[in-house]
């Protein structure tokens, strides 16, 4: 159980900071533009976007030998450790302010975490 929290865990950590990597390249771009001039100077040759990219695709690719391997009942819950992930980066990368009832809702999604990953079967001898 331990292994496939921590699974987990690496796997919801690609897709978050997947994101941050997508919002750090936006950050710095002009007005949306459907073109290719645009697609190609802000886009294809930002390097925030191609980090984006490569997470979000092995995030994907790992989640798939995840569904291979452990029972989807177990595993798919575990993916609400995103928000939790979202909030802290939002925090401490993005600098945005963070009330107590975001973190009365993270401690009760880890405590979700907790009860659906295993939770007191970890404590057995």
């Amino acid at each position: 159980m331990v292994q496939m929290f921590l699974l987990m865990l690496l796997q919801t950590a690609m897709l978050v900071f997947g994101q941050v990597a997508l919002k750090l390249g936006m950050a710095d771009m002009p007005k949306w533009e459907w073109s290719w001039s645009y697609t190609w100077h802000h886009v294809i040759c930002n390097l925030w976007m191609l980090v984006a990219v490569v997470l979000l695709i092995g995030a994907n690719l790992f989640w798939m030998w995840l569904l291979n391997k452990y029972p989807f009942s177990q595993i798919y819950p575990l993916t609400s450790l995103g928000f939790v992930m979202g909030m802290l980066s939002g925090l401490f990368i993005f600098h945005e302010s963070v009330g107590y009832m975001q973190w009365i809702g993270v401690a009760l999604v880890m405590a979700g975490c907790f009860f659906i990953g295993g939770g007191m079967d970890l404590f057995k001898a």
